[in-house]
């Protein structure tokens, strides 16, 4: 978990990930953090913990 935070190498959970205003949303199996990622961009965290 330290090395995860460090780095932040977040792993969606795409079976979890839903479309949500514009956008989908899923979270980081890791840390639980809330994931976003807009058509056509990459996930990001959005730093919001789940």
């Amino acid at each position: 978990m330290i090395l995860h935070n460090l780095f932040g190498r977040h792993l969606v959970d795409f079976k979890a990930s839903h479309w949500d205003r514009g956008r989908f949303v899923s979270h980081c199996t890791v840390c639980g953090c809330e994931m976003v990622k807009l058509p056509g961009l990459v996930w990001q965290a959005s730093g919001r913990r789940g």
